[in-house]
């Protein structure tokens, strides 16, 4: 019996634990690995990195580039609002006053940006020499110099995707005004398609494993999201984070998965009961003599 409480108790407290973890990401709604995933330690750490489809900002701080998505965001507005010629005169104007704001901002900004991608160059071929990954002291100084310049572009990144959600809301309420009763949203571009699947997996797992609905496979996703979580963190290498509380989470799921957690207390020993009465295999009066 005190196993059983034991079982339970843990799936719940890490169920939770999960849950919470997802629900911070969905309600912040701009939930980043873009860090984690630079931060990477260890032999893995170039497949990590490489999950992040612009992990410098090249492309989030091309200023043709963003334009031409804000082009296409106005073009979406005047459709999908019905706009008649007036209508899509504001917008117009709305996308010449944003590209005025973009422009001040890039040009602002042109020769520390310069100087970024300089550095992120250099930092790139220290990398590749062969003494940086045998050299404490230099791997401590490479990942000092890449976090420093990770906060910068960040800054900048943050600072277009404002610009950009001001200028969504500003379409936005010209199709209000203009008697549209939808409105339309945008992806945000310091997002990846990983960071939403990170998101619903912790959500999820989270979720079942405190229902105790298909718990084993709410806790093999789970550890394996963990599993990744400490590949990137490699023990034993330079530079590398603890993950003590991840090993110890990691085991603990796959104790969950094997003795099937969600039997005690949980949906699943109620879809387990449902299936062995509808499905059980029937024994016929002539098999049973």
């Amino acid at each position: 019996m005190l196993t059983i409480v034991i079982i339970v108790a843990l799936r719940l407290v890490i169920g939770w634990h999960f849950f919470m973890e997802g629900s911070k990401k969905i309600k912040s709604g701009d939930f980043s690995s873009a860090g984690f995933l630079r931060n990477a330690k260890g032999p893995l750490a170039g497949y990590f990195r490489n999950l992040n489809n612009d992990p410098d900002g090249k492309l989030r701080l091309d200023r043709d580039r963003v334009l031409q998505y804000w082009n296409f965001y106005r073009d979406q507005a005047d459709t999908q609002f019905g706009l008649d010629a007036a209508g899509k005169k504001k917008t117009q104007k709305t996308y010449s006053i944003y590209v005025n704001r973009i422009d001040s901002y890039m040009a602002d900004k042109r020769e520390e940006m310069d100087e970024y991608f300089l550095e992120v160059e250099r930092l790139a071929k220290a990398r590749s020499k062969p003494e940086s990954s045998d050299l404490q002291y230099e791997q401590e100084r490479l990942a000092k110099k890449d976090s420093e310049l990770f906060g910068k572009m960040n800054g900048w990144t943050k600072d277009v995707k404002k610009m950009q959600d001001e200028y969504v809301e500003d379409l936005n309420r010209i199709g209000r005004m203009a008697g549209a009763t939808s409105t339309f949203s945008v992806r945000d571009p310091n997002q990846m398609p990983i960071d939403v699947v990170v998101t619903y997996v912790v959500f999820g797992s989270g979720v079942l494993l405190v229902l105790g609905l298909f718990t084993r496979i709410a806790a093999l996703a789970a550890a394996g999201f963990l599993l990744q979580v400490m590949a990137a963190q490699w023990p034993g290498a330079i530079g590398a984070e603890p993950v003590y509380y991840q090993s110890v989470e990691f085991v603990s799921l796959l104790l969950l998965a094997a003795v099937g957690a969600g039997r005690f207390a949980g949906l699943d020993f109620i879809l387990g009961a449902m299936f062995r009465r509808c499905c059980a295999p029937t024994t016929s009066p002539t098999e049973g003599e």
